[in-house]
């Protein structure tokens, strides 16, 4: 049987022909990570954005900066855009994700986006464009938001009034010098899936392809920051015991510490330009 065939006929057979020698079909190591493309600055303004490209999965992210008064409210507001046909339970799951890091802080926190004194605050509308999807998003997302994040200016802002006086945004002074925003963490998202074939060792699949999903069951995003700090862990299906959940944890972090790394030297490239 031809491999097309056995791929149409029998997937578990074909792709278990690769699986149980450790690589998937391109050759690619089960225990591996493609690679993320990144590009900061893809918008024609002093607002932070970044495209990126990993896998089948492409988006775009956009942070507009907004000057406010200081309050409870929230501090960003998310809009995701998508083709037509893009299922809407993920364009939920993507904001669900968001929500999530945006209040383990894995961004900025509260207090980094103070000016004025503390008079005032950034308001940041995050615009989200999903180019592509052909499987899981969260890797290529949170490079995205990471990269749009360190692509973000901010002037500083002083107001001229008695600390007792409420402030007129109107009138506060903005400065025409600006200076990259600082990060509160630099969060990695690694996707993995645990594969049990029968007679054979468990498999831990790193990033795995799409054709997989309807395949294997279990899926695992760990989101990792820097020293190792686990900011949010979403399950569906089995993972195996905790030793296997414990392997992709330590898989999570060497990868954050990669990805991280070579984040920060494209940061200090693009400043430099």
């Amino acid at each position: 049987m031809s491999h097309d065939l056995l791929k149409l006929c029998d997937p578990n057979a074909y792709y278990d022909q690769f699986l149980l020698n450790s690589i998937y079909p391109d050759g690619r190591p089960v225990e591996s990570f493609r690679q993320i493309s990144l590009q900061m600055s893809v918008a024609d303004s002093l607002s932070g954005s970044c495209l990126v490209r990993q896998g089948g999965v492409s988006l775009t992210c956009r942070l507009e900066p907004f000057l406010a008064a200081v309050s409870d409210a929230p501090c960003i507001q998310c809009e995701v855009c998508s083709a037509p046909d893009l299922d809407k339970e993920l364009i939920n799951d993507i904001k669900d994700f968001i929500d999530q890091l945006v209040g383990q802080n894995a961004f900025y926190t509260r207090e980094s986006l103070l000016t004025a004194g503390g008079r005032l605050t950034w308001l940041l509308h995050l615009h989200v464009m999903i180019l592509n999807v052909d499987g899981p998003i969260h890797s290529a997302l949170t490079a995205c938001l990471t990269g749009a994040f360190m692509d973000l200016r901010l002037p500083s802002v002083t107001v001229d009034v008695d600390p007792d006086v409420p402030v007129d945004i109107s009138k506060a002074v903005v400065s025409s010098k600006y200076s990259y925003f600082q990060l509160a963490d630099l969060p990695v998202a690694s996707c993995f899936m645990y594969y049990d074939p029968p007679n054979a060792k468990p498999l831990i699949l790193c990033d795995p392809i799409s054709a997989l999903i309807p395949i294997i069951p279990g899926l695992i995003v760990i989101t990792v920051g820097n020293n190792g700090r686990i900011h949010r862990i979403w399950q569906r299906g089995s993972c195996g015991d905790t030793s296997v959940l414990q392997r992709m944890i330590k898989l999570a972090v060497e990868r954050q510490r990669i990805v991280a790394g070579t984040l920060a030297k494209a940061r200090e490239k693009h400043q430099n330009k």
